[in-house]
């Protein structure tokens, strides 16, 4: 664990909850009202689950990991099956007026819903959150090094789910 030793919920639900519902918000745009409603259910999970949270994770991490079975769950009640990588939603890509921009955002919300979840989570830790390796190592428990390494094959993987998208994009058009 990372020296953060809360000892109850209260504690991790005020520290944490704005970075809960961020992380959920996001996977849910423009849909807030089912984010706030996950959210809750994150949350909800989180009190019976407490005393079983044994610390080998931080806090956040935990709660992130329930609050992406939470969101999968969503998706799965709310849409029917899809499978491989077009298990992205590009209709939840943001509105915008710049051509491609709004294909792009789409390609993008589709290759990260297709990485796996520790890849998906890194890639959000660096680039969404604007965090550096080092405060990545120490929210995670692991050293610089495999941090940077793990990153390094979320790009790689993140690119190359990329392109196939692309590519289907473009021949379907």
């Amino acid at each position: 664990m990372t020296g953060e030793t809360p000892s109850d919920l209260e504690a991790v639900f005020d520290r944490h909850f704005e970075d809960v519902y961020g992380y959920v918000a996001y996977r849910l745009y423009p849909d807030t009202e089912a984010a706030e409603d996950v959210t809750q259910e994150v949350f909800l999970c989180a009190m019976t689950g407490w005393p079983g949270f044994r610390g080998n994770s931080s806090p956040l991490t935990w709660l992130r990991s329930i609050a992406r079975r939470k969101v999968v769950d969503y998706f799965r009640t709310r849409d029917p099956p899809r499978t491989g990588v077009d298990a992205g939603a590009p209709e939840q890509a943001p509105v915008v007026d710049e051509p491609g921009v709004k294909e792009r955002a789409a390609l993008i919300a589709g290759a990260m819903r297709a990485l796996p979840e520790d890849y998906a989570e890194l890639l959000e830790e660096k680039y969404l959150e604007g965090l550096s390796v080092r405060e990545i190592a120490r929210r995670r428990c692991r050293t610089e090094n495999a941090v940077s390494m793990s990153l390094f094959r979320a790009r790689r993987a993140f690119r190359d789910v990329f392109v196939k998208l692309q590519v289907r994009q473009e021949t379907s058009q």
